[in-house]
């Protein structure tokens, strides 16, 4: 059996913006261990005397506010991929965390970022209202506050900061996947290097655990690093088999060469001297690479002949907005969809600098060799 196959077993515990809210069985172990350790830590306090109690009381309450920082992590996942047009299957907490289930993968690099970021975003700001309450708290001599307050907020920090490391399946490892995506238009051999990392990272925490356990004498916490190394080393491991599967065509794979006009370039030129050799329905018009739009040919139909002669490109093309281009590494999916909502059947192709080094059109889509 895999190791990932023993945190199947489920329950559902809340639906959340339509998203199913699901508890591993075996987080109620981690919860209650979690409860002990606290509330032994406020038994110890120094500054303010806790009886027993107060501590598991308050025990009680820091850990449930601790696995709420982590739904929120995920949340922030789901409503960003939600935004990026992608639904969230599910959201579950397990033992060792926290997943936000997507529906299918982000359809461009610019998305995968967002997506991958916003959860470390959201960790980050709950620690440092967090640490601010616990300022406050400690300033008005609410000591057994600020201690939960001080562990809730550098619960976070540190939740943060690993789910930054670059290894697939973190947070990081999406980071890294996004930015090579971006930089080389291929979303498998991305997500392999970010898999990749992730396995080094994996097997780090295994052998960091270890000396945790048998060299310094720490059980419990070179127990938890090894039983959470061998988790991402196992999900890395299995993103790398299904990236194996196959490729996903991407608008680089699809893309004709940008012929473009700039915006100061007469109706009558472009119709006398440019599209007896190009013949095409649409076309980008762009001055030094950068996208001002797109001419359509029916839109020229529509302006008196007359006027051809007075009348330049900028005036009478479609301003460039957001369904009028895609970046490079964008799903070709993705991109024939959007060509049939932004009402011109053509796409523009960007670079990660904002230049134009493509252009699509039903018809004239070129497919290369992979």
């Amino acid at each position: 059996m895999k190791f990932t196959e023993l945190f199947k077993r489920q329950i559902q515990v809340a639906r959340v913006y339509g998203i199913p809210v699901r508890i591993d069985y075996r987080w109620f172990a981690v919860f209650a261990v979690s409860v002990w350790l606290i509330a032994t830590n406020f038994e110890r306090l120094r500054l303010v005397q806790v009886n027993t109690l107060t501590a598991w009381t308050f025990g009680a309450l820091t850990t449930i506010a601790l696995f709420l920082c982590v739904f929120g992590h995920e949340l922030a996942h789901a409503v960003i991929g939600r935004l990026e047009g992608i639904e969230t299957v599910e959201i579950v907490l397990h033992p060792f965390g926290g997943l936000a289930r997507l529906r299918g993968e982000p359809e461009s690099a610019k998305a995968e970022l967002n997506i991958a970021i916003a959860g470390p975003a959201a960790s980050f700001l709950f620690g440092l209202l967090a640490l601010g309450v616990t300022w406050i708290a400690k300033t008005s001599e609410y000591y057994i506050t600020a201690s939960a307050f001080f562990l809730i907020g550098s619960f976070n920090l540190l939740l943060a900061v690993f789910n930054l490391l670059p290894g697939y399946p973190l947070d990081g490892g999406r980071v890294l996947r996004a930015l090579l995506w971006r930089r080389t238009g291929d979303f498998k051999e991305a997500t392999r290097i970010a898999s990749v990392s992730g396995q080094l990272i994996a097997w780090t925490l295994v052998v960091l655990g270890l000396w945790l356990a048998f060299l310094r004498g720490d059980l419990l916490s070179g127990l938890w690093a090894v039983l959470v190394g061998l988790f991402l080393r196992s999900a890395a491991a299995n993103v790398v088999k299904e990236s194996s599967a196959g490729k996903r065509a991407t608008v680089n794979d699809a893309m004709g060469a940008p012929l473009s006009i700039e915006p100061d370039v007469l109706v009558s030129h472009f119709v006398d001297q440019i599209l007896p050799l190009h013949r095409q329905m649409a076309v980008p018009v762009a001055r030094e690479r950068r996208l001002h739009g797109i001419l359509m040919l029916e839109d020229l139909k529509k302006l008196p002949r007359e006027r051809w002669r007075v009348t330049r490109a900028g005036e009478v093309m479609r301003p460039v907005n957001s369904q009028l281009f895609v970046e490079d590494g964008t799903t070709l999916e993705h991109a024939e969809s959007l060509m049939k909502r932004n009402g011109t059947g053509a796409l523009a192709v960007i670079n990660g600098g904002g230049e134009l080094i493509g252009f699509l059109q039903p018809g004239k889509l070129k497919r290369r060799q992979t």
